[in-house]
C-alpha cells in the first residue's frame, strides 16, 4: 500500500499548531487599542468641527447682522409697495427714506415679476436682460442672495436681496436691496489679533455663488476645493473636511449657515493650524494598532505557511502532474508535514493508483467497443453495397425502362445507407456524423449518375459544418437522396439554358439548420409529372417528420426549391426494459 498513515502524536495535529503560533500575535490587543484609538479620534474631530464651525459664524457676524436687518428692511418696504405701487409716490418715498438711513445701501426698488420697475430709488431704466441670475430670481416667489460684480445704477460690484412681494397669493415681484461689497468690506471691523488663524473667510449663497471674501476675490479658485462643486457645499448646516485646493494644496474647509437656506460662510484654514491640528489623528497613534495588526498577521502567515501552505502546494504540484501526464511522485512528502496534510496525501495517492487501473481497464474496453461498432458498421455498409450491385446486375437484365427507373431509385436510397455506415467506420468519433461530408459523397453520386445519363447538368454546393448523431444523420441522408435524385430526374433548363441543382446546407442559429435542394425548372413548360408527387413525396414528408423538421416545396420563380428546416436535437439513449 502507498503511504500508510502512521502513529497519530498529539502535537501532530494540524489545529493545535495553527491555535499556537497564533496564540502568539496579539489581535486582542491590537483590537482594543484601535477602537480606543478611534473613538478618541471621533469624539476630537467633533470637537474641532463644532469649534471651527463656531469661528466661522464668528467671522461672518457682521454680514450676518446686515443681511439679516436688509431682509427685514425688505419685508417692510414690500407691506409697502404692495399697498401702494401702481397708485402713488409713496411707494418711491419709502425707497428714498430707507436709503438715506441707511448709507451702505446703493439701491432699493420694487421689481416685478416682468422685470419692469415700479418704484425704486433710482430714475435710469433698469436692463435685467443683462442679468440671467436676477431674471431667474424675480421668476420664483422665494427669498434669494446675489452677487452683480457689474450693478446696472452703481457700476460696482454689490450684493443683492431678493425678498417676494405677494398679494392675496399672487406674487407680485421682489423688493431688492443692494449693498456695495466694498461697503460690506469696509464694515466688517476685523482685526488681525482677532483672526483665529483662518487663510480665508468666504460668503457663499445657496446656489454656490461667491458673494464676497476677505481675501482677493480674483484669487478664490487657488483657495476653494478644486474637486468639489462649490453648490454641494451648502447641502448641510455645518460641517468641516479636508480637500484639494485648486492649486493642488490640501486645506481644511469649514462650512457654517450665515442666513439660514440662503447665505452660507466657508473659512479656509492650514493644516497645521492650531485649530485645526485636532482633525489630523497623530501618525503614530494611527500606527499603532496597524503595526500590531500587522505583526498579528506575519505571525499567522509563518505559522501557517510552515504547517499548511508549503504542503499544499507541494500537494497541488503532485494533483496537477497527475491531472496532466498522469504522473505520481516518486515518494512521500517529508516528515515535517500536518497528520491531517500527510493523510490526505496518502488519500490521494491511493485514489490515484485506483483511478489509473480502473482507467486502463476502460481504455481496454472502450478500444475494444470501437472497434467491434467500427466492424458493424464496415460489414453494414460491405452488405447494402453488395445489395446495390445484386441490383445493378437486375437492372442490366430488365427489359423495361420504369422497372430499371424503380430499381435505380431504390439503388439510391440503398446508397444512401451506405454512405452513412461509411462515415461512421471513418471518424474516429462513432456518435457525431460530419453532414457536410455526408452530402458531399451524396452530391458526387448524383452527379456521376448525371454523367452516366448523358446530361450535362451543373451543380453546385454551400456546405456549412454540421454535426449530428447518427439519429438524425440516417432521415437526413436519406431526405437529401430523394430531393437529389428528384432534382437530377426533373431538372429542366431556365432561361440561360443551362440546367442546374444547387444544395445548401446552412446553420440560421446555434443549432437550427436549413437544408434546400433546388433545380433549375421551366416554369412555362413544366414536366408531364409533378416532381413532387407520388412515392417521393411521402418518403421526404416522412424522413422530414423523422428529422424533426418542418418541410416546404414549391416553384420559386424558374427553380423548383425543396426547404427542410431543422434543429440540432440532443442525443436520446433508447430505454431498454430489463
Amino acid at each position: 500500500m502507498i503511504g500508510a498513515p502512521g502513529p497519530r502524536p498529539i502535537p501532530s495535529g494540524l489545529g493545535a499548531r495553527i491555535i499556537a503560533f497564533l496564540s502568539i500575535a496579539l489581535i486582542p490587543l491590537g483590537l482594543v487599542a484601535y477602537l480606543q484609538t478611534a473613538q478618541l479620534d471621533q469624539e476630537t474631530r467633533a470637537r474641532t468641527q463644532l469649534s471651527l464651525a463656531d469661528l466661522t459664524e464668528a467671522a461672518m457676524a457682521p454680514e450676518r447682522a446686515l443681511l439679516t436687518r436688509a431682509f427685514g428692511a425688505a419685508e417692510a418696504l414690500g407691506a409697502i409697495a404692495r399697498e401702494t405701487v401702481g397708485t402713488d409716490e409713496s411707494c418711491e418715498l419709502a425707497m428714498r427714506e430707507y436709503q438715506e438711513l441707511n448709507g451702505y445701501v446703493s439701491f432699493v426698488g420694487f421689481l416685478g415679476v416682468d422685470g419692469s420697475v415700479f418704484c425704486s430709488t433710482t430714475d435710469q431704466t433698469i436692463d435685467l436682460s443683462q442679468y440671467p441670475g436676477a431674471i431667474e430670481a424675480l421668476g420664483q416667489p422665494r427669498p434669494k442672495i446675489l452677487r452683480f460684480d457689474f450693478a446696472p445704477v452703481s457700476g460696482e460690484s454689490v450684493v443683492s436681496i431678493y425678498r417676494p412681494v405677494l398679494r392675496d397669493g399672487a406674487h407680485l415681484g421682489h423688493i431688492i436691496i443692494s449693498v456695495p461689497v466694498r461697503i460690506m468690506s469696509a464694515i466688517e471691523n476685523r482685526e488681525e489679533a482677532a483672526n483665529p488663524g483662518y487663510i480665508d473667510v468666504v460668503l457663499i449663497n445657496d446656489t454656490g455663488e461667491i458673494l464676497k471674501s476677505l481675501g482677493e476675490y480674483n484669487r478664490l479658485g487657488d483657495l476653494l476645493p478644486g474637486d468639489l462643486n462649490i453648490e454641494t457645499l451648502t447641502e448641510g448646516d455645518q460641517y468641516s473636511f479636508l480637500g484639494r485646493s485648486g492649486s493642488g494644496e490640501s486645506y481644511i474647509y469649514a462650512v457654517a449657515s450665515v442666513v439660514p437656506d440662503l447665505a452660507y460662510a466657508l473659512t479656509v484654514w492650514d493644516p497645521e493650524s492650531p485649530n485645526a491640528t485636532a482633525l489630523q489623528t497623530g501618525a503614530f497613534a494611527k500606527m499603532l494598532p496597524l503595526v500590531m495588526w500587522a505583526a498579528s498577521v506575519i505571525v499567522a502567515y509563518l505559522a501557517v505557511n510552515r504547517l499548511v501552505i508549503r504542503h499544499i502546494r507541494t500537494l497541488r504540484y503532485q494533483m496537477r502532474s497527475f491531472a496532466r501526464d498522469r504522473r505520481l511522485p516518486a515518494q512521500s512528502s517529508g516528515s515535517d508535514m500536518a497528520l491531517e496534510l500527510r493523510d490526505m496525501e496518502n488519500d490521494f495517492l491511493q485514489m490515484s493508483d485506483s483511478i489509473l487501473q480502473d482507467e486502463a481497464q476502460l481504455e481496454n474496453t472502450l478500444r475494444e467497443k470501437t472497434i467491434l461498432l467500427k466492424e458493424v458498421h464496415h460489414r453494414v455498409k460491405n452488405n447494402l453495397q453488395l445489395i446495390s450491385s445484386i441490383m445493378n446486375m437486375q437492372i442490366r437484365q430488365s427489359e423495361t425502362d420504369e422497372t430499371k427507373r424503380v430499381l435505380r431509385r431504390l439503388q439510391d436510397r440503398i446508397r444512401g445507407l451506405a454512405a452513412i455506415h461509411r462515415q461512421l467506420y471513418r471518424t474516429a468519433d462513432l456518435g457525431h456524423v460530419d453532414v457536410r461530408e455526408l452530402l458531399n459523397e451524396l452530391i458526387d453520386q448524383v452527379a456521376v449518375a448525371a454523367e452516366h445519363g448523358n446530361r450535362n447538368i451543373k451543380i453546385t454546393r454551400d456546405l456549412d459544418q454540421v454535426d449530428v448523431y447518427p439519429d438524425q444523420a440516417m432521415p437526413l441522408s436519406l431526405l437529401t437522396a430523394e430531393a437529389l435524385a428528384n432534382a437530377e430526374k426533373y431538372a429542366q433548363a431556365d432561361s440561360t439554358g443551362s440546367q442546374q441543382i444547387s444544395v445548401r446546407l446552412k446553420t440560421t442559429s446555434d443549432r437550427d439548420v436549413t437544408l434546400e435542394v433546388v433545380n433549375s425548372s421551366d416554369p412555362e413548360h413544366p414536366p408531364e409529372i409533378d416532381p413532387m408527387g407520388g412515392l417521393g413525396l411521402r418518403l421526404i414528408q416522412a424522413f422530414a417528420t423523422q428529422l424533426g423538421g418542418e418541410l416546404s416545396h414549391g416553384m420559386e420563380g424558374e427553380r423548383f426549391c425543396v426547404r427542410v428546416d431543422f434543429r440540432i436535437s440532443d442525443f436520446k439513449p433508447e430505454v431498454v426494459d430489463y
